[in-house]
């Protein structure tokens, strides 16, 4: 057993609990690297199979990429700094975001699929090379509106009006109704509403004999048509005749 090696084991044993760690394994594979390899990173996966490790030449050129990287790290440590999946749109996320406050603080109209559109632009501001990576598929787009609190709403109605304007234009309202109601000729006020009438009875039950096979109704193909009726009453309850959209 190398003397190296023999230093990594101790480690192990007293200061890391038995639980071997990955900067300390990394060191040794390129501490051989840099001194029987040769530095040649290819050379260790002899050397690797006979310790019974599980690495194939990619795993070790990469170790030897960033070899200053790994030499600086603590034993204790797990991962480089900086490590890890890294987010897929990065600080760009806050510029997404950004945009989509702003929009919607002009009162303009903000939808799914103008997210996904806005974050390919940005994403292909950084690189067009990696676009093809990124897709702004639905569920991504679900997951970072959930991630940042954001919802779909349907369109309010707001009044601008304070609410002293409001109560004050509606006492002006009434009074102008009371005044001019004293003159209304209920006669000639009439009251009238708008009906649709179907050239055929839409509804697909018919009362039929119990234990029948089947439930014919004769139709004449036209049980969506429809024309429209108006239904008109005067103030005093006079009916007035009905009028239909074919006699205009």
């Amino acid at each position: 057993m190398t003397t190296r090696k023999k230093e990594v084991l101790d480690w192990v044993n007293t200061s890391g609990g038995g639980i071997p760690s990955r900067a300390v394994a990394h060191k040794e594979v390129l501490d051989w690297v840099n001194t029987s390899g040769g530095g040649i990173p290819s050379r260790a996966v002899a050397h690797i199979g006979a310790q019974d490790w599980k690495l194939d030449a990619g795993t070790v050129r990469r170790w030897w990429r960033k070899r200053d990287e790994i030499w600086a790290a603590q034993p204790h440590q797990m991962r480089l700094a900086g490590g890890g999946r890294k987010k897929a749109l990065g600080e760009l996320v806050d510029l997404l975001l950004e945009s989509i406050v702003l929009r919607r603080l002009k009162k303009e109209k903000v939808t799914r699929e103008w997210i996904a559109i806005q974050a390919l632009q940005i994403y292909a501001k950084v690189d067009n090379s990696m676009i093809r990576s990124f897709q702004a598929s639905s569920h991504w787009v679900s997951n970072f509106m959930k991630r940042n609190d954001l919802s779909l709403r349907r369109r309010t109605n707001l009044t601008t009006l304070s609410d002293d304007q409001l109560v004050d234009r509606a006492v002006s309202y009434m009074r102008f109704l009371s005044d001019k109601k004293r003159s209304f000729n209920f006669a000639n006020t009439v009251l009238m509403d708008e009906t649709a009438v179907y050239f055929e009875d839409a509804r697909e039950q018919t009362v039929e004999v119990r234990g029948s096979r089947h439930a014919v109704v004769k139709s004449t193909g036209f049980a969506s048509m429809r024309v429209t009726a108006v239904l008109a009453v005067t103030a005093t309850g006079v009916k007035l005749p009905p009028a239909s959209d074919l006699e205009a």
